[in-house]
């Protein structure tokens, strides 16, 4: 079911809604004759069990009425998504110079390195190359011991949870900008103004639901423990209003 994902990069703006075949056609720049054959030979095809090419997992057949047909479309770019190659270095995370010995005081972990997976690597082992040759090296590399001073034992009171207010959804409507942004989260109201610009999918996603009750969005990508993280933004408890 790719419904989650649809949902998920329609959200993000990488995927756009289009009614009917006439309007793709229009958004793609393309005959909309030759998008209507395409379509029924897929159609024909799938009802056939393969296609010219062997093809035999069909899914997403449109239907009969491409006229009044929902499609969701995006441009497919080309990314960068792992660059193999790169240092040589032995199983201790030591830099090899041409002579395949060691660089003395010289070592490298992670995308940097070369020769660690081959020609191709399973999905994954690059986040593992990463903790583990990171890990051998940060072990093996002396550092200094650092001066603590002595703390006087005080007695520490333990900190009180702040009491929450209600937060109506008119109120929340009003926090919608770059500059005042509120969003409604799992039944809480969090102040996301200060977190949009490091939210890594970047800051758009954030003020898109300013003002608005963001948890459809938020479930379609993370988990609600996450929120642990965000506990100092929370600024109340979000109130539905009928």
């Amino acid at each position: 079911d790719g419904k989650k994902h649809v949902d998920h990069y329609t959200h993000k703006g990488l995927l756009t809604r289009i009614e009917g075949v006439q309007a793709l056609a229009d958004w793609m720049g393309q005959d909309t004759d030759t998008l209507k054959n395409t379509f029924l030979q897929y159609r024909t095809d799938a009802e056939n069990g393969s296609d010219q090419w062997g093809k035999t997992s069909f899914q997403g057949k449109p239907s009969e009425d491409l006229e009044n047909e929902v499609f969701f479309a995006g441009t497919i770019t080309p990314v960068l998504h792992y660059c193999m190659g790169g240092i040589t270095i032995d199983a201790m995370g030591n830099v090899l110079g041409e002579n395949r010995t060691a660089i003395p005081g010289l070592h490298a972990a992670g995308e940097v390195t070369g020769g660690v997976h081959g020609n191709n690597r399973l999905g994954g082992n690059s986040l593992l190359e990463c903790t583990v040759f990171g890990t051998i090296v940060g072990k093996k590399i002396p550092v200094r011991e650092r001066i603590t001073s002595a703390v006087a034992d005080t007695k520490i009171e333990p900190v009180q949870p702040k009491k929450l207010k209600e937060i109506a959804h008119s109120e929340l409507q009003k926090h919608n900008t770059e500059d005042d942004c509120w969003v409604a989260i799992h039944g809480y109201v969090y102040d996301l103004t200060d977190f949009a610009e490091d939210h890594p999918p970047g800051a758009e996603s954030i003020y898109k639901l300013g003002g608005q009750d963001g948890t459809e969005a938020f479930q379609s990508i993370h988990n609600k423990g996450m929120l642990e993280d965000f506990e100092d933004d929370k600024v109340g408890v979000y109130i539905k209003e009928s």
